[in-house]
């Protein structure tokens, strides 16, 4: 994988800001400063860092959230807060969706992820998934 890739997948950055990091030697790959944002990296066997933190690779990620009442179980809204503004803002990149719903009005564990198969397992009505909700 490229590591411009790698560390836009992982981090809030962009490409264009991955280069420029890159030519600060602000980004080591196993302890030496990167070549380019170009090179090749192994996910499962480098260490990148960049600004001297550690860099963890995460293509999906899986949140449990407690949603509040008065919440859509949706991405966006006009007119009403939706579940994905609750996210902490170094999370925000990874763009994940609520998988399921719960009504406005109602509150309790709601999924949030980026992983569509994962959500496709749950809620597919072929997959006869056992759910069960208390009102």
């Amino acid at each position: 994988m490229r590591l411009d890739k790698y560390l836009s997948d992982a981090t809030a950055f962009s490409r264009r800001e991955i280069r420029g990091l890159v030519k600060r030697r602000a980004i080591t790959v196993n302890g030496c400063a990167a070549a380019g944002a170009d090179m090749k990296v192994d996910e499962k066997q480098d260490t990148i860092c960049v600004n001297n933190q550690t860099v963890l690779y995460r293509k999906f990620i899986y949140l449990m959230l407690n949603k509040p009442q008065g919440y859509l179980s949706a991405t966006e809204d006009d007119r009403d807060p939706v579940v994905v503004e609750l996210v902490p803002e170094e999370l925000k990149h990874f763009a994940v969706f609520p998988v399921g719903r719960l009504d406005k009005d109602t509150e309790g564990l709601l999924l949030l992820t980026n992983d569509g198969q994962f959500d496709h397992e749950l809620m597919s009505p072929r997959k006869n998934l056992y759910k069960r909700y208390y009102a």
